[in-house]
């Protein structure tokens, strides 16, 4: 029989190795920021059936996988070898050039929407972000900064791309009280 709980962490308290940390602590901030990532990810998953592949969202969920690692042995303090690299990152940024030479270039603001993945998928990057600003404050590894950074640029690149293909115009905000 599978366990789904513990107990352990029942009064504000959860076992990171062999330590005890408060379940408010900057470090369980950033395990749920990216963890709460990685689920939506699952969804945007879910949304795209055939192309799913095409998208790369799965090996961005594995990379976030690493990611929570790394953060939960900086919560040990214990050196983790496997870690989020720049290579990573260089990833993304060939994949935001791929996309951006066939969007069209953008002139104004872009108010999230469209399609329903690619609404999800702007939802995805604004997850991205909080997850970047929770991870600076636990002083992560610096590449791992950077792929979330990345990684917001290309969801939001992504977003874009779900649209044009689907013949959905991006709309403005007309900034009109």
């Amino acid at each position: 029989m599978t366990v789904y709980y513990t107990g352990q962490g029942d009064k504000g308290q959860s076992a990171m190795g062999v330590r005890k940390i408060a379940k408010d602590d900057p470090l369980f901030d950033a395990l749920g920021a990216l963890d709460e990532l990685n689920s939506w990810l699952g969804v945007c998953r879910a949304s795209v059936k055939l192309k799913a592949k095409s998208y790369k969202l799965k090996a961005i969920q594995e990379t976030l996988f690493i990611a929570q690692a790394e953060i939960a042995m900086l919560g040990m303090k214990k050196r983790y070898t496997l870690r989020v690299t720049r290579a990573k990152t260089e990833e993304l940024e060939r994949e935001i050039r791929r996309i951006d030479a066939v969007v069209p270039n953008i002139k104004k603001f872009i108010i999230p929407g469209g399609a329903e993945l690619s609404a999800k998928l702007d939802y995805a990057r604004t997850l991205a972000r909080r997850a970047e600003r929770t991870l600076v404050c636990i002083k992560a590894n610096p590449d791992l900064l950077a792929y979330l950074n990345r990684l917001s640029g290309y969801l939001f690149a992504l977003a874009r791309l779900v649209n044009f293909r689907l013949n959905i115009k991006e709309e403005s905000p007309s900034y009109r009280p």
